[in-house]
């Protein structure tokens, strides 16, 4: 893999500067762009093009690196590497490899799909229209999770005809503003607020074709950069505990009364986190080799939907038990201390907000209730991921 030492070093140097960085919210733009200079975002573009060419599992042991040094930039990137799928699974042609090789050679590529919007169950509130012999785009997203540190921005829009269009634009094209509202307590330094095109001018080149060859597995896909992001936090949550034991000396005078990491009590609470940071990695891995899988049986002949269903139905699984053993261990790392394991220098709450944030994306109850579902009456609501604003009720 091109880079490999010169990667290795920047996730370690991301590991050491995590807390602070996010303790102040210093957007990593200059991190992101080290990333893309090393190859990061071109790791699943074939070689002959001039990327990495690593499967979905390689990819995957790489996001867990980035994700145990900070979990913010798995999530700075998903857009970008499910953009990079779907042109992996388009039809060759001259446009799709221009873009592979824009992309090997460092550019950035963010998202901005999703809307609040009364329609968005089924279609999009931003428009593309034409005015003047010029096609215009102008419409408002949430979510535009890592278009802040892009070169391009993927979007989603309706034409005149109401035909869905798939639109990249420049990061600074002219009319296009991404303000850095998102205000959740958690992942504060993914930039995942707003995108808004007033007006912004496309044209031909700027249009890509709707890579429907994607959508057998591309909220699989989707839901695995959360898993990932998950099992980096218990990583990080176990090697804090470690670290801050080691070194400590002030014990308790109802444990054993000696050093705490030679304390049964603390040893079993680090044995804990570690089983957690293990159970969480080995899962997703799992799924990272089948979606490997998948790659390759959509590429035969007679394919049935059995396999994708089968597929998304663990990825649901997965999260549900992802959700449960990180928040727990994001919780219980602040057993294996006292007072000073709150310290403000720390930041150890970061992996509990983070963990939070990502869990409330996609909702576990609901995602119980479609497992339960399909394997009670067959009803396939796995990989139908919609939501909208009832008019009746204002609120979001």
């Amino acid at each position: 893999m091109p880079h490999s030492t010169e990667l290795q070093a920047l996730y370690a140097r991301l590991a050491a500067t995590a807390a602070a960085r996010e303790r102040r919210r210093e957007q990593p733009y200059q991190e992101v762009a080290e990333l893309a200079a090393l190859g990061f975002g071109a790791l699943r573009v074939p070689t002959a093009l001039g990327g990495g060419g690593l499967s979905v599992a390689q990819l995957t042991e790489q996001l867990l690196q980035l994700a145990s040094a900070d979990a913010n930039f798995v999530q700075v990137f998903r857009a970008h590497f499910i953009f990079v799928e779907s042109l992996l699974l388009a039809e060759p042609s001259s446009n799709r490899d221009l873009w592979l090789r824009r992309i090997a050679a460092g550019a950035v590529v963010g998202g901005a799909h999703t809307e609040r919007n009364p329609v968005n169950t089924d279609h999009f509130a931003t428009q593309l229209h034409s005015e003047g012999g010029e096609r215009w785009l102008s419409g408002e997203k949430y979510y535009a999770t890592g278009s802040l540190f892009a070169d391009w921005v993927a979007t989603l829009a309706e034409d005149e005809d109401q035909r869905l269009t798939l639109l990249v634009v420049p990061r600074d094209a002219e009319g296009l503003s991404l303000p850095d509202d998102w205000d959740g307590f958690g992942q504060r330094l993914t930039a995942s607020g707003s995108a808004r095109f007033e007006r912004v001018k496309v044209g031909a080149e700027n249009a890509l074709p709707i890579f429907e060859s994607l959508a057998p597995y591309a909220t699989s896909l989707a839901q695995h950069f959360h898993l990932i992001a998950l099992a980096g936090i218990a990583r990080n949550a176990h090697a804090d505990a470690v670290d801050y034991v080691r070194a400590r000396t002030r014990y308790f005078s109802h444990g054993s009364g000696q050093l705490p990491r030679d304390d049964a009590q603390v040893q079993a609470l680090v044995g804990e986190l570690s089983s957690a940071a293990y159970s969480s990695a080995v899962i997703v891995r799992d799924i990272g080799e089948r979606l490997d899988t998948m790659v390759a049986w959509l590429a035969q002949p007679g394919a049935n939907a059995d396999a994708l269903n089968g597929l998304e139905h663990d990825v649901f699984r997965a999260q549900h038990l992802l959700v449960q053993r990180v928040l727990e261990a994001a919780t219980r790392l602040f057993d294996v201390g006292g007072a000073s394991a709150l310290a403000e220098s720390r930041n150890w709450d970061r992996h509990w907000r983070n963990a939070r944030t990502l869990a409330s994306h996609n909702p576990v109850d609901f995602r119980l209730r479609a497992i339960g579902n399909y394997e009670l009456t067959g009803e396939v609501a796995l990989r139908a991921w919609f939501s909208g604003v009832d008019l009746r009720q204002r609120a979001f």
